[in-house]
């Protein structure tokens, strides 16, 4: 894929990038310090409240899938950006504005599932 030509010398691209990759390192550190397999067998990997399934439990290596969904947001938006940048340079940085919007959100989800397992 070709990189646009000054697509690193824009600076809100610059400073979106930084931030993304922070963010998504910082997600998938956070999940990788925060599961703990051995404690135990079962934990909660989804809450409903509003219906009859409630919690809804699984291993604790489930939850390495929030790692996962950072980083492949963070790769696909970045993806995304370079190609939508020499069409629309707007959009190119909403797509990396949103994906940090995403990433602040995964955060706040994993910390609201590990407070209910812990």
């Amino acid at each position: 894929m070709k990189i646009p030509k000054n697509y690193f010398h824009t600076k809100t691209v610059v400073a979106m990038l930084s931030v993304n990759l922070a963010l998504s390192l910082l997600v998938v550190l956070y999940v990788l310090l925060s599961v703990d397999t051995g404690e135990s067998a079962s934990s909660v990997i989804s809450y409903r409240d509003t219906t009859k399934i409630g919690q809804i439990t699984g291993t604790p290596s489930d939850l390495y899938q929030f790692a996962v969904f950072g980083a492949l947001i963070t790769a696909g938006a970045i993806m995304l950006s370079l190609r939508l940048f020499h069409l629309r340079k707007h959009v190119a940085e909403a797509v990396l504005g949103l994906n940090i919007i995403a990433l602040v959100l995964t955060i706040v989800v994993f910390n609201a599932l590990g407070t209910l397992n812990g």
